[in-house]
């Protein structure tokens, strides 16, 4: 269970009285972005229903690779939009579990309702956002912006806010999906923005994970 002070942020959060709310890996609830003094901000966003081993050895690889090519030690914030909460689509129980399992795995995650990453831009940029392929994929297809010109606009305002991305091989709803072919449809006056990790799969989803608790229950 969440200490008060935090399940009162997140209330505040899902009342829509806060811009965000983060818990960091030490267990402290605050409304602000927390930025490195050194090294590169990764924000892994998703839905983590559940948090699993694809999820968590994705962001390893990322920050490995950010490292190497920085020469400097990345810190990650894992985000999970909640667009809908004011919806009823998930309630103070169902967010507070889905907080809990980053406690258990001394991680900071950020609870947004920024659903498109330009808009997730204006709220982390400066960063890098961590993404498997098949996200990557639709990042880059330009029939989500109204053209390609509406692709290259979104990028270009992604970049203005320091903004990119570290990318990954990941299994997709039919096959698995390989960084280096997702990222063939980048633009090249835009490929500047993408980091590749190679060699990188872990064949496990939460759609699976999901499919087996219910069998079980």
């Amino acid at each position: 269970m969440l200490l008060a002070p935090m399940l009162a942020l997140l209330t505040k959060f899902l009342a829509r009285e806060a811009e965000l709310v983060v818990i960091t890996a030490k267990g402290k609830a605050v409304e602000a972005v927390p930025r490195p003094s050194k090294g590169r901000l990764l924000v892994f966003p998703g839905s983590f229903d559940p948090l699993h081993e694809g999820h968590t050895k994705l962001a390893e690889a990322a920050l490995d690779a950010t490292k190497q090519r920085d020469a400097e030690e990345p810190s990650l914030l894992y985000e999970i939009s909640l667009k809908n909460a004011d919806k009823g689509v998930i309630d103070v129980k169902q967010a507070e579990e889905r907080l809990l399992q980053f406690k258990k795995a001394n991680a900071a995650v950020a609870l947004t309702r920024r659903a498109l990453y330009v808009e997730k831009s204006q709220l982390f940029g400066p960063c890098d956002f961590v993404m498997g392929a098949d996200t990557a994929s639709r990042v880059l297809d330009a029939k989500y912006y109204g053209g390609v010109e509406g692709l290259a606009e979104a990028l270009d305002t992604l970049r203005s806010r320091g903004c990119g991305f570290v990318v990954a091989g990941r299994l997709g709803a039919q096959s698995f999906v390989d960084a280096h072919e997702a990222l063939a449809s980048a633009p090249d006056s835009h490929r500047d923005m993408f980091l590749e990790i190679p060699d990188f799969r872990v064949d496990i989803s939460s759609t699976e994970l999901r499919a087996r608790a219910r069998a079980k229950s």
